[in-house]
Parts: C-alpha cells; structure tokens; sequence
C-alpha cells in the first residue's frame, strides 16, 4: 500500500496536527536533565517528583498545542492515565534511550530497552520518534549502522501503521573545535545533507535542527537560505527543534525556518524550562503563564508563515488505491 494513504499512519499525522494543519508540538521527553531542573541537588528529586512535574507542565500547556512528545520512563503511561494528556492532542513517544552526556567518539543511538514501536502503539501514541545522531563523514561502519537502523525502524513502523519522525543530529567528532567558523559552517551543510538521508531512509516527518545562527543579520541572512536549501531536499513535512537556546533566538528560528517551507516546532527546553526550575510556588504559575503565552506567540508565528501540511490526499487517488475490500490484505 502507497503508505500516503495508509489510513493509519493518515490517522497519526492528524492526531498531531492542529486543524488547520500545523505541528505545534511541545516535547517533555527529557530525561536526567528534567529532573535536574526540579532541585538545586538533584540526588534529592525522587521518581514521583519527575512525574508529577511533567503531569503539571503537560495540563498547563496542553490548550495550547496540537500534541505532546513523551519518554515512557517518567510521563507516557502516568500521564495518559492520570488524563493530564487530553483526548483533544496528539501524543508522541520517543523510542531512544538517550540523554545529553555522551562519551567522545563516534555516537549510536540505544534503543531503550524493552520499548518498542510496537509498545508505543499499543500504548495509544499516534507517533514513534527517533534521536539519531549522524556523521558520514565520521566512522564509515557507524554511520552505515545508524541508516540502518532508520530503516529498520522505518520498516517496522510501516507494518504498524504507526508515522515515524526522526531527529538527525550532527555532533563534534574528536579533535573538532565547535567554536570555530569552519566547524559552525560544517554543522551547517551536516543538518542538511542528515536531514535528506532520513527523507530517503522512509521517515514520515523531521524534527531537525537549525541549519544556522541567528546572531547577526549575515546569520540570519545566511540561515534563511540553508533552510531553503533543506526544503528543497526532504518531500516530508518538517520541524525546527529548540536544542534548549534561549526563547527569543527560538521564535526567530521558528519565522525563519517557515518562511522557508516548516510547518511548525517541535521545543522544549526553550519554551518550560523556567516554569520546571522555579521553585518558588508563585513564581512557578508566572513561569507556567509565561510558557503558554510563548507557545500562542510560536503558533502565531507559525500560521503566519509556515506551510499548513495534511496528510489527506483526493478522493479519486484514494478510491483507486483503496479498492474494495482493500482490508482483507492490508497487513495480511
């Protein structure tokens, strides 16, 4: 079956979209770094501090987005059953067990143990995301495994119907110097040239990073036509994470990045990281609000000039690729 009108994986792209076509996602699939951000001695955050945190960001923000991204370890299953995810958004679950401290070298991912895409469907997400970490230009038998495992995972994800969206992310090799222009310049071409392998490797959706600096008006410049670049090259829908920068630096890579061809963000850090690492009650609700009122200003922006996806195609096209009893072999 043309997976374009694989009514499950139609189904899942809705479920994460706003009506009129938009992913304004909010990702809490943090993991160590999450719970370092609850107390000033992080020995002290138990497993039910996490919990209940991300139970309150999610209630407070939901009105707010068209779907949640979750890890299964602090939030997927309790949030879901506690109701702080409504019925209204999408939910989105990471299948990599990854955090922000890596060793030097070169990087694979790690599936988490005992989850699955089979798991993340029979838990309700309509879903699956991949952290990918890729360098070719690295270790050559390393970054044939990781496309290998996109596709795997791409392959799997297809026979349960379940959308894939994977986050290709260029990391400094040994001896390179991220500060520098030339290695800045590298990231550059790498974001681009990682997020079109992922579009060949059959994923449904990117969440890449910014192919850019927003620092300065030959960055910003420079920045709108990576990103240019980067549409021309994926026929997937795509979004723009946030990698945790600070929020005004987010919200113009956000109208940058639509104005090239996104169709919305998918952000973190940069949106609740205040709300999460307050501690003072009143100050938290401040933070809370604050959080809703840079998520309406980042759908705003992205309305204005992102590109509305949906998932649905013609009728004419649908009849003929869905004939009668199409059912008795789909995934027979």
């Amino acid at each position: 079956m043309n997976p374009l009108m694989d009514p499950g994986k139609v189904r899942g792209l809705q479920r994460v979209t706003s009506a009129d076509g938009f992913f304004l996602i909010c990702a809490l699939d943090h993991l160590s770094d999450f719970a370092e951000l609850l107390a000033s001695d992080p020995a002290t955050v138990t497993f039910a501090d996490v919990v209940t945190a991300k139970d309150a960001v999610v209630r407070a923000l939901a009105p707010s987005i068209s779907a949640v991204l979750l890890d299964p370890l602090y939030a997927l299953g309790h949030l879901v059953a506690s109701g702080a995810v409504p019925g209204t958004i999408g939910l989105m679950s990471s299948i990599e067990d990854e955090d922000y401290r890596h060793p030097d070298g070169p990087r694979r991912t790690r599936l988490r143990e005992n989850w699955s895409a089979a798991r993340i469907k029979m838990a309700g997400a309509d879903m699956c995301k991949l952290l990918w970490f890729y360098r070719p230009d690295g270790d050559p038998a390393v970054a044939e495994q990781q496309r290998q495992l996109v596709a795997d995972l791409a392959a799997e994800c297809a026979q349960l119907s379940l959308p894939l969206v994977v986050e290709p992310i260029w990391y400094p090799l040994p001896g390179e110097d991220p500060t520098t222009a030339e290695w800045k310049a590298g990231r550059v071409r790498g974001i681009i040239a990682s997020a079109a392998a992922a579009n060949r490797l059959g994923v449904d959706m990117l969440k890449v990073e910014f192919p850019g600096y927003v620092d300065t008006a030959e960055g910003r410049e420079q920045a709108a036509a990576a990103c240019a670049e980067l549409d021309s090259m994926v026929s997937v829908p795509w979004v723009i994470l946030s990698a945790g920068v600070e929020y005004a630096d987010f919200r113009t890579q956000v109208e940058i990045a639509c104005q090239a061809g996104a169709a919305g963000y998918l952000a973190g850090r940069s949106i609740w990281r205040d709300a999460v690492s307050t501690h003072d009650a009143e100050a938290r609700d401040q933070a809370i609000a604050a959080a809703r009122a840079r998520l309406e200003e980042l759908n705003t922006v992205t309305r204005r000039y992102g590109r509305s996806y949906t998932p649905a195609r013609p009728l004419d096209e649908v009849v003929k690729e869905l004939p009668a009893e199409w059912y008795r072999t789909w995934h027979a």
